[in-house]
């Protein structure tokens, strides 16, 4: 029930952004649609998550995306996607913090690794809105930054 309900999240907030954002909006929406297949792709080839173990797949895709989104917050000119970046650095924390316990955190460590993409997701969709709201009240502005 939960995956599905990300999932949806994923499409209607992506959607949203490919639709009424900008660059920035949109760099966003493909990282994350393109992590999230991935990770949809991997787990039909294999195995339904686990979280008593760190999985190395997992962490090369959240490195990536960090990786991605970084590059995008320091070029975009808002603020939001250093929010969403910020979210994905709390996801990397989570796969650190597991290597130091063996089975105490499992809840803790999947909180870290679950919840800041519903926070991405909504973050995006929040980003995209004031974008839109942006536009009407200014007009068209530079997406990215000039410098």
């Amino acid at each position: 029930m939960q995956i599905l309900f990300m999932m949806i999240f994923l499409l209607c907030a992506a959607g949203f952004a490919l639709r009424y954002g900008e660059q920035p909006e949109r760099s966003v929406a493909i990282v994350l649609l393109t992590s999230s297949t991935i990770d949809f792709i991997y787990h039909a080839i294999t195995s339904p998550p686990q979280f008593e173990t760190i999985d190395p797949v997992h962490v090369v895709i959240d490195s990536s995306v960090l990786a991605l989104l970084l590059a995008v917050a320091l070029r975009a000119n808002r603020g939001w996607p250093l929010w969403v970046c910020g979210a994905q650095i709390i996801m990397m924390l989570g796969h650190l913090g597991k290597l130091y316990e063996v089975r105490t955190v499992l809840r803790g460590y999947w909180v870290m690794t679950q919840v800041p993409f519903m926070l991405q997701l909504a973050l995006l969709w929040i980003g995209t809105a004031a974008h839109v709201a942006r536009l009407r009240q200014v007009g068209p502005y530079h997406s990215w930054r000039l410098s």
